[in-house]
């Protein structure tokens, strides 16, 4: 996505890229624009302290990871300025939310980053990158706010800024950044414009590890948008079933195993009730039918442990699908995952 692209030279510019702490709250919906229609989370330190990557095994893996993102950051020269703001990528970093708004560009997005910030040292950091980098940072104020103005070369003007010590936001108008100024102090209450998003929103929190919410209507939108190819016919069937939904929902917590989830918005709350026990009911027929398969064919029984934890509710007008992967049922099924020779 462009707009994220974008961020990320910013970042790069300003010095102000994913400064946190595990002590923050995540998901700062609060401070994000009134025609937000999509949201994705990533509760970074909730991944990183679960029980399912302290196995010897997830270690190495992620060792590794942290290894070539460090090596990465190094190579474009981005990891001396962390050093000079004391920043750890991988221990500092807690939450970061991109939203997307409906009923204007999709690439005036804003990103809400949580945790612990020193903006005197990322000002610093920030003047001394974008002097090096040729200039395209200024320090303005906006709603009597510090805010980094950052124009890259080619690309459009971002506004960049620590509100306090937990919270940073960029975003791509002077209005947004006041706005969340304003939320943040309680001068101004969120007050979403969809129905269907504030709805959806309620089936996420802040404990899950990745989280979505859209309107289906933000999703026919970017798909409409993405370029033509050989997968045109399925982008043409995945739009005229999002233009039966209202909105989705999604999340997966990672924990010792791993909970996973699926929000529908329906029309009211007896409506969500019905699909539920209808839900129970199918999902009942399918354990009779699958139960008896397995006792055939051991390797459907990872399928039959995960229907097993499957549950359908309905909460007000959303309806919810929630289910669970164990540490053991995951590695049953890496285990029959065809592997290629070549």
């Amino acid at each position: 996505m462009q707009f994220a692209r974008r961020f990320c030279i910013a970042a790069a510019c300003a010095l102000s890229l994913l400064l946190s702490s595990s002590a923050a709250q995540a998901q700062q919906t609060k401070l994000l624009p009134n025609d937000t229609e999509m949201i994705v989370t990533f509760n970074v330190q909730q991944i990183l302290k679960s029980e399912l990557l302290k196995g010897d095994q997830a270690k190495v893996i992620v060792e590794m990871a942290k290894a070539k993102i460090n090596d990465g950051l190094d190579d474009k020269g981005i990891a001396k300025w962390f050093k000079q703001a004391d920043f750890d990528l991988f221990q500092d970093l807690h939450s970061v939310t991109f939203a997307i708004p409906g009923g204007r560009d999709p690439e005036e997005g804003f990103i809400v980053l949580e945790g612990k910030f020193d903006a005197d040292k990322i000002e610093a950091a920030a003047t001394e990158a974008s002097k090096q980098a040729g200039g395209g940072l200024k320090v303005i104020r906006i709603a009597k706010v510090k805010a980094f103005e950052v124009s890259p070369k080619d690309e459009k003007k971002m506004y960049v800024g620590v509100l306090n010590k937990k919270t940073m936001i960029a975003c791509a108008t002077k209005a947004d950044f006041a706005e969340a100024v304003d939320r943040l102090n309680g001068e101004k209450a969120p007050n979403y414009k969809s129905a269907v998003f504030k709805g959806l929103l309620e089936t996420v929190n802040n404990k899950q590890s990745i989280s979505f919410v859209a309107t289906s209507d933000m999703l026919a939108k970017l798909a409409e948008k993405a370029p033509e190819g050989a997968g045109g016919a399925q982008a043409a069937q995945a739009i005229a079933l999002l233009k039966q939904l209202d909105g989705i929902s999604t999340a997966v917590t990672i924990q010792k195993n791993i909970d996973f989830q699926l929000g529908v918005n329906t029309k009211d709350n007896e409506t969500a009730s019905k699909y539920a026990g209808l839900g129970n009911i199918l999902i009942g027929a399918a354990k009779v039918k699958i139960g008896d398969e397995a006792k055939k064919n051991e390797k459907l029984v990872p399928a039959m442990e995960i229907l097993n934890s499957i549950r359908v509710t309905a909460q007000g007008s959303n309806l919810v699908v929630r289910g669970q992967i164990s540490l053991e049922t995951l590695e049953k099924l890496l285990k029959d995952l065809p592997i290629p020779n070549d």
